[in-house]
């Protein structure tokens, strides 16, 4: 809720002769005080000022229906300041709004009072009522409209749901303030991504980074804003920028931005942030994240890096699937034998994922070494496993025929 701006005086007794700057308002008919009603106030007023709130209370009710239209409104003004003095807002509400009722106070007076009147409407919870008064004032106010009474508007609409109402008020508010507080964007930004309109939300974002360059949760948001409207060039600017920064604390933070970049195709920079967050302690060098690393690491065909991570996760695991992809980026590099001593361990060790392709990297290995016989071997083994299948059958067949050939010609 934002913050109560009701501007508390002592008890008002106009000065009718008072020029107003909008229209030449002439005083109301009826405008004048009687003897007991100018008595009472101005004993209300020394009790106010003793804050002896209940007896101020006690002495203005009793005229409070008394007298002209005008006195009644005057009375009830004061009653509503006596209330709010008490912190009694639903007192001060039910005065203000029958001080309101016959518009016999000066328009001065009268603007500053609907003003007050929306916000305790709107702080006591009756955002209807404060919505409708809040509307009225800044229809009808010839003074000058402070940027407080479009926030507590939008507030107000915001309550209701009604977002596309109250994001022009915060634009408004905006405009026409010298300072620009930090809760204001903040609810425009909340407004801006319940509508889904995800531009709206990234500038209120930039704007609050721009005030407030320290908090990190701004900036985190700015890259799942900018990354759900499909910016992911920008959305990785954002969050590497907010890494730098040492704004990414937690695991899940340094997980996102690592399938950033690997979305992104930078793998290299997705196996540093890990590299970095394990040496800092920020994450565990546990199995997953060692995966995650040798990932990062083989894609960015870093190949001592990723052939270190994978060493270690293949003596942490009791899966063959390490010494299996350390035996395809053998392959990958043409170090066959190296290749086929890993494939045969991860064999040896089991667990396998996908155990057929991992007899496809061995019948690669095999070939590559030139031992055909045992190359024909692996896909025997590999044409037992769906995955690996058809291409094993494929090849089999071709390599045999190529067998055969070479054994009839000697």
């Amino acid at each position: 809720m934002v913050a109560l701006f009701i501007v508390l005086g002592m008890s008002f007794i106009p000065n009718l002769t008072l020029a107003v700057e909008c229209g030449k308002e002439e005083p109301q008919e009826g405008a004048e005080l009687g003897e007991d009603t100018y008595g009472t106030v101005q004993t209300a007023t020394e009790l106010l000022g003793k804050e002896k709130y209940a007896e101020a209370i006690e002495k203005l009710s009793k005229i409070a229906d008394k007298g002209s239209d005008y006195e009644k409104a005057l009375v009830n003004y004061n009653l509503g300041l006596a209330y709010s003095a008490k912190e009694d807002f639903p007192g001060a509400t039910a005065a203000f709004a029958k001080a309101l009722v016959t518009d016999s106070l000066p328009r001065a007076n009268r603007e500053q009072l609907r003003f007050n009147l929306g916000q305790l409407y709107i702080v006591t919870g009756k955002y209807d009522e404060g919505i409708t008064t809040l509307m009225k004032y800044l229809e009808t106010a010839c003074g000058t409209i402070p940027a407080e009474a479009h926030i507590f508007l939008a507030n107000a609409l915001s309550e209701r749901k009604r977002y596309t109402e109250a994001l022009p008020q915060i634009d408004l508010a905006v405009s026409k303030a010298k300072e620009i507080k930090e809760q204001w964007l903040q609810m425009k930004l909340a407004i801006s991504y319940e509508l889904k309109d995800y531009k709206t939300s990234a500038e209120s974002l930039v704007q609050l980074i721009v005030k407030v360059p320290g908090k990190p949760e701004y900036w985190r948001q700015l890259s799942s804003v900018l990354y759900e409207m499909k910016n992911e060039t920008e959305s990785l600017a954002v969050l590497a920028l907010a890494e730098e920064q040492g704004f990414l604390e937690k695991p899940t933070e340094i997980k996102n931005l690592y399938s950033v970049y690997m979305t992104l195709e930078s793998p290299y920079k997705a196996g540093k942030l890990l590299e970095d967050a394990m040496a800092k302690n920020i994450m565990p060098a546990d199995e997953t994240n060692l995966s995650s690393l040798s990932d990062a690491w083989i894609n960015a065909r870093e190949v001592e890096k990723a052939e270190t991570t994978l060493k270690k996760l293949a003596s942490m695991s009791e899966k063959g699937d390490y010494y299996y992809k350390l035996g395809a980026m053998y392959g990958d590099n043409e170090r066959w034998e190296e290749s086929r001593d890993m494939i045969n361990k991860a064999l040896q060790k089991g667990g396998l994922k996908r155990p057929g392709e991992v007899w496809m990297r061995l019948a690669v290995a095999q070939y590559g070494l030139k031992d055909k016989v045992a190359a024909i071997d692996a896909l025997q083994k590999a044409i037992t496993f769906d995955e690996s299948r058809k291409q094993a059958d494929e090849w089999l067949r071709a390599l045999t025929a190529q067998v055969a050939l070479e054994e009839g010609e000697s």
